[in-house]
């Protein structure tokens, strides 16, 4: 991730180590049990291979999601997506913690009402990012 000149995040592709400790804060922040099963190589490109529990329930609804981040700390980021179009941002200054990717298919509701995220872009906002997401936050 990096930071255009118009001030407003830029996002550009995660490298593996990104999207490792990407999957080790999901783990860390939302009790996940994403797990590294390996690397191999696919059609002469390094794929990496990772499981996560399958989990009974239903789709939960975006204010359902709004909820749930806000009972966390995070506020919602305006303008601000990456991933699917359209799929709203969150960010906590507790610990930098920027949420992209947010949409309702990313999310289960499970049987007990529970809202269980299960493929978030998760980033640690450096001062730049910081300094960025001030002018977004609702």
């Amino acid at each position: 991730m990096i930071t255009s000149e118009g001030g407003l995040p830029a996002f550009v592709h995660a490298t593996p180590l990104e999207y490792l400790e990407r999957l080790l804060m999901q783990n860390s922040l939302f009790g996940d049990d994403i797990q590294l099963l390996g690397v191999m190589e696919e059609d002469s490109r390094q794929v990496i291979l990772t499981s996560q529990p399958f989990i009974h329930g239903s789709e939960a609804t975006l204010t359902e999601i709004e909820l749930y981040f806000r009972s966390m700390w995070f506020q919602p980021v305006t303008g601000l997506n990456a991933g699917r179009r359209d799929s709203p941002a969150f960010y906590r200054d507790l610990d930098e913690t920027l949420v992209l990717d947010a949409h309702q298919g990313n999310f289960i509701k499970d049987n007990t009402g529970h809202i269980i995220p299960i493929d978030l872009i998760l980033v640690r906002a450096d001062a730049a990012l910081q300094k960025a997401l001030e002018p977004l936050l609702s």
